[in-house]
């Protein structure tokens, strides 16, 4: 069983990176991608948690942006660490700001 789309507490998932990985290989998950929203922060958890299971974790991000007026959430798969961690700092702080307006 693969599971491609998760989310820990990094962004709005209820599961710590180790807690998620525990249960995935409960479920018998063999591979668990790990695509917190506009953060690449949970996957070196995820990672020294998966090696107790022989779990492989799939490095990946979920992006949000917008086309012809509707949201769209794209899932990217092993980026490039080093070429997105300023943008995605960038955006976290952009969602901070529009938070504290409400």
């Amino acid at each position: 069983m693969i599971e491609l789309h998760t989310h820990t507490t990094y962004s709005d998932g209820i599961l710590t990176p180790q807690q998620l990985v525990d249960r995935a290989a409960i479920a018998g998950v063999q591979a668990l991608a790990i695509t917190d929203h506009d953060t690449l922060h949970g996957w070196d958890e995820a990672i020294a948690a998966a090696k107790q299971y022989q779990l492989e974790i799939v490095p990946g991000v979920e992006l949000s942006t917008v086309h012809n007026g509707r949201s769209l959430h794209i899932l990217g798969y092993y980026p490039q660490r080093a070429s997105l961690e300023a943008p995605l700092q960038e955006r976290l702080a952009g969602r901070k700001r529009r938070a504290r307006q409400w």
